[in-house]
């Protein structure tokens, strides 16, 4: 299955951004979105990184949310469920565990903390990237 976008509503969040929320429940580890669109590589405000100097822009991914406390994980083209994922949870992903750059840093809402290049680590909540 390559495209999961019913499984997916976009709203605003509590910060009055764009924001991908489920539509039901997934499972740990189970497949929730592969990434779409033809990689470049330029690399932009609201490109994902698949791979060394690959981008994607892809119109739900563009709006899944930088969390240091995701619920998915990034391992190619694929986001999977990091743990249990309710009905209507806000996606999430750990920017810092997939960029190799941050394009447009910025702080992060829920801890305050710097999201930058500097700041850039191997998360332990991303099992994806080693």
């Amino acid at each position: 299955m390559s495209d999961r976008s019913d499984c997916f509503r976009k709203s605003e969040n509590e910060h009055g951004e764009n924001a991908i929320y489920s539509r039901f429940a997934f499972s740990e580890g189970e497949l929730v979105y592969v990434v779409q669109g033809k990689p470049s590589a330029r690399r932009t405000r609201e490109s994902i990184e698949i791979a060394p100097e690959q981008h994607v822009v892809d119109d739900y991914a563009v709006c899944l949310n930088h969390s240091f406390s995701p619920n998915l994980y990034l391992q190619g083209r694929q986001f999977f469920a990091l743990r249990e994922i309710e009905k209507g949870e806000e996606l999430t992903f750990n920017y810092l565990a997939t960029e190799t750059e941050i394009a447009s840093p910025f702080t992060c809402y829920a801890t305050g903390k710097s999201v930058n290049s500097e700041a850039r680590q191997i998360s332990p909540e991303s099992p994806g990237k080693a």
